[in-house]
């Protein structure tokens, strides 16, 4: 039986969320593309929840 660490799990879904966001993020500046920008905000909304921020951390970073 194969054991797996949940902390390890989580990190590497976070870490690849937001290496999505950071290509969608490159994408919209180079193309000023809205639809490319609203891709990089959902990116960005969905490494946010995958990374296990917390409402306030979320406000915190959004400003």
């Amino acid at each position: 039986m194969q054991v797996i660490n949940l902390q390890a799990e989580r990190d590497a879904r976070s870490e690849a969320a937001f290496r999505t966001y950071v290509d969608l993020y490159h994408r919209a500046v180079a193309s000023g593309r809205l639809p490319d920008m609203a891709a990089a905000v959902r990116a960005f909304e969905t490494w946010m929840r995958v990374a296990g921020l917390s409402e306030s951390e979320r406000r915190e970073i959004l400003g």
